[in-house]
């Protein structure tokens, strides 16, 4: 347990993408439970319009994959961390973002709908 506190940085932008991911995600599912099954429209194109529509179970599994990653590369970094500083870094930036994407990505949803 004390490897965690001992890398902070890596702590802190897990944490960070970690809610990110489930922010996005349980603010997605609160937003869009009123709309009742679906189907949502999860991209628009102002050129083409509506490009791609999916249901909850869409929703749900860009949800959980997005968790799933940010855990996953956390695990990945901390033991980076042992190895080489920059790696584990770069690692949990680079989750960041996708995070940050991913959380767009549910706002967007939920503009949309």
């Amino acid at each position: 347990m004390s490897n965690f506190f001992h890398h902070k940085f890596t702590l802190v932008f897990s944490l960070v993408s970690l809610f990110f991911s489930l922010g996005g995600f349980l603010w997605a599912v609160l937003a869009l439970r009123g709309l009742g099954g679906g189907p949502f429209v999860l991209h628009f194109n102002d050129m083409l319009g509506i490009t791609m529509i999916g249901g909850w179970d869409t929703i749900l599994f860009m949800g959980i994959l997005g968790i799933f990653v940010v855990v996953f590369n956390t695990a990945i970094a901390f033991e980076f961390e042992s190895r080489s500083r920059f790696l584990a870094r770069f690692l949990v930036a680079l989750t960041l973002v996708l995070s940050v994407l991913l959380f767009i990505g549910f706002a967007s949803i939920i503009g949309v709908n």
